[in-house]
C-alpha cells in the first residue's frame, strides 16, 4: 500500500497546479500518471485568467514564446455576415495569449518536480469504503492500494474519483470538437493573433494562431450530427458534477466542470479551480464538510456565470440555472 498526505489522479494542468501548490506548502503528494496521450492542442487564455497565473507564479510561461503567442482579441463572423470584435485592448490586462498546451503542460511537470511532487505510472480504477484509491499500474496487470488524506480528482470529464464518491453529471450538452487543420503556415507568428470565430447555424469553428506559426482550425458540433474529415476528435461538451467535493475527495478542472475546450474557459478553469481547491485544503488537516459545500459552491457559481456569458454572446441555450 502507498501512503500519502495527498493523491492527485490526473496529471493534466488543474492536477499538476493542485499537486505543485500542495508541496510547496510541505505536503507529500503523489501524482497518478496514467501515461496516456499528452494534449497537443491551442488554447486560449483570456486577460482576465493573468491575475490567476501571477498568483501561481507562472507568468514567465506566458514570456517564453515558444509556449504562449499574444492574442489581440477575438472576431466572430454570424452566419448573417455581422461581424463583431472581442478587443482585449479594453481590458485592464490588454491582452491575452494562445498557449502551446503541450509545452505548457510539460513545463508545469517540471515545476511540479522542482516543488518535491513525486510521479507514478498509475491509472484509477476504483475505491473502497476506507477512501482507498485502488490502482493498476501502467505497465503490468498488478494492482496497488493508496491510501491519502485527500484525494483530488483531476482526471477530466471522466470525474472518475467523484462520481465513484457519490457525485453525478448535474447538467451537460454534448459537442464535440474535431480538428480540421493543424500546420506550421502562419508567416506572423511573431505578431499578436486573433482568434477567428465563424458560426454556420448550428455549427461553428475556432481558427487560432499559436506560438511558432501554428494553427489551427476546429470544428464544432452537436454529437450525433454528421462527422466531417477530422485529424482528431475531442469532447467539447459543457458539464458540471452536482458536487464538487466530499469527504476525503476534491474536483479540479475538467473533472469538476468542464466547457469547450478551444475557447478560453478551460485552461483558466483548470488553473483557477486548482488554486481555490488548494486553498481550501490548505486551509485544515481535512477537508471539513463545510470547506466541501463552500467549494462545490463555488463551482455552481462559475459555471453559471460562464453559461450565461455564453448564451449572452452566443444566443446559445443556458445548461444550468441556480
Amino acid at each position: 500500500m502507498l501512503r500519502t498526505d495527498c493523491f492527485v489522479v490526473g496529471a493534466g494542468p488543474a492536477g499538476l497546479t493542485a499537486a505543485r501548490l500542495l508541496a510547496l506548502k510541505g505536503r507529500t503528494v503523489v501524482v497518478a500518471d496514467s501515461g496516456t496521450a499528452r494534449t497537443t492542442r491551442l488554447e486560449l487564455l483570456a486577460p482576465a485568467s493573468h491575475v490567476t497565473v501571477a498568483a501561481l507564479g507562472l507568468e514567465h510561461l506566458l514570456g517564453d514564446s515558444a509556449i504562449a503567442r499574444a492574442c489581440l482579441g477575438i472576431r466572430r463572423t454570424r452566419r448573417s455576415g455581422e461581424h463583431d470584435y472581442e478587443d482585449f485592448l479594453r481590458h485592464p490586462c490588454r491582452v491575452g495569449y494562445v498557449v502551446d498546451r503541450a509545452r505548457f503542460d510539460e513545463r508545469l511537470r517540471d515545476e511540479a518536480v522542482a516543488a518535491g511532487v513525486t510521479f507514478c505510472g498509475l491509472r484509477a480504477i476504483g475505491v473502497t469504503l476506507d477512501r482507498s484509491v485502488i490502482c493498476r499500474a501502467s505497465d503490468t496487470a498488478r494492482t496497488k492500494l493508496v491510501l491519502a488524506e485527500i484525494v483530488v480528482d483531476a482526471t477530466g470529464r471522466a470525474a472518475a474519483i467523484a462520481r465513484r464518491r457519490g457525485a453525478r453529471v448535474a447538467a451537460r450538452d454534448r459537442m464535440v470538437a474535431e480538428l480540421v487543420e493543424d500546420a506550421a503556415i502562419d508567416a506572423t507568428a511573431d505578431s499578436a493573433s486573433w482568434l477567428d470565430y465563424r458560426s454556420d447555424g448550428p455549427t461553428w469553428s475556432y481558427r487560432i494562431h499559436g506560438p511558432q506559426g501554428r494553427v489551427q482550425n476546429w470544428c464544432i458540433r452537436a454529437s450525433g450530427t454528421p462527422a466531417g474529415h477530422a485529424l482528431l476528435r475531442v469532447d467539447a461538451s459543457a458539464c458540471i458534477l452536482s458536487q464538487a467535493a466530499g469527504e476525503g475527495w476534491i474536483a479540479v478542472g475538467d473533472a469538476a466542470m468542464a466547457f469547450d475546450p478551444i475557447a478560453s474557459q478551460g485552461l483558466f478553469n483548470a488553473l483557477s479551480s486548482a488554486l481555490v481547491a488548494a486553498g481550501a485544503l490548505l486551509s485544515s488537516d481535512r477537508l471539513s464538510p463545510t470547506a466541501a459545500r463552500l467549494y462545490s459552491d463555488a463551482v455552481t457559481a462559475t459555471f453559471v456565470r460562464c453559461e450565461a456569458g455564453r448564451f449572452s454572446v452566443y444566443n446559445t441555450t443556458p445548461l444550468f440555472r441556480t
